[in-house]
Parts: C-alpha cells; structure tokens; sequence
C-alpha cells in the first residue's frame, strides 16, 4: 500500500490534490520562545482578564504607596 505524498498538498474527500494554504511558514515560531511565553499567555488569555488584572495590580500599588506613606509619616 504506497501512497503519493505531495510536500504542500492534501488530497480533499474526491480523491483531489488541493493546495495546502497551510504550508507556508508559521509566522509564530519565527521567534525564539522565552520561558515567560506560556505564563504570559496564561495571565493575558482574554481582555477581560487583562483588564481585571490591570485593576487589580493598580490597587495593590496604590495601597503599597500608602502604607508606605503611613510608615514615613506622610512622606514619600
């Protein structure tokens, strides 16, 4: 059983060869991957929760100042 196997094509269910538009180069793996890729990705999977995280993360620094505040007698 030897099938032909054509680099850039697939055979559609009629037994065609059609022409892969998925063959070209995957513009994503261009770059060389960071280890903080995935985490990224993670964090900012969809807008809302990159807007919740901003929020969150702007309280936290606010509440930070603060306290900080708080230790040097009003002072920065």
């Amino acid at each position: 059983m030897s099938e032909e196997v054509r680099p850039g094509y697939y055979k559609d269910r009629a037994g065609n060869w059609q022409v892969d538009r998925r063959s070209g180069i995957d513009r994503r793996d261009l770059s060389n991957p960071s280890p903080v890729d995935r985490e990224r990705r993670n964090i900012f999977r969809r807008q809302a929760d990159r807007e919740r995280y901003e929020r969150d993360h702007k309280i936290m620094v606010e509440e930070a100042l603060e306290d900080f505040a708080e230790e040097h007698g009003g002072h920065l």
